[in-house]
């Protein structure tokens, strides 16, 4: 892959319906860890925040590929910091393929929809 000036490797931004996500957790298999539904059912609005969570691991996934699946990214929160991906080492292994160092991710949420953006980077 190429790097741009700023180092990013590559990018991806994913929409998806919050109604996507009641089905997830009724159905039993959902890519959540257990930290990520105790954070968003902590919240007011735990669809939304499941939602673009889901977006951050679809995107995070797609970019990776090689196997990667939204199983395999965590997104990570301290209170007063932004939000993280965490990487299983399938992963993470396939960010170092990439020729990546790091990961950043963004989310937002409305009533309706959730989007996330990945960004993938190579440090100077």
């Amino acid at each position: 892959m190429t790097v741009d000036a700023d180092g990013v490797v590559a990018s991806a931004l994913e929409v998806l319906e919050v109604a996507e996500v009641a089905p997830l957790l009724a159905g039993g298999a959902h890519p959540f860890s257990a930290e990520e539904l105790a954070f968003a059912r902590s919240r007011s609005d735990p669809e939304r925040r499941l939602a673009a969570r889901l977006a951050a691991k679809r995107a995070a996934a797609r970019l990776l590929g090689g196997g990667v699946s939204p199983s395999d990214v965590e997104v990570t929160r301290q209170a007063g910091r932004p939000p993280r991906l965490r990487l299983s080492a399938r992963a993470e292994a396939r960010l170092r393929e990439h020729g990546a160092d790091q990961i950043l991710v963004s989310l937002t949420h409305e009533r309706r929809h959730a989007a996330a953006a990945v960004i993938l980077l190579r440090s100077r």
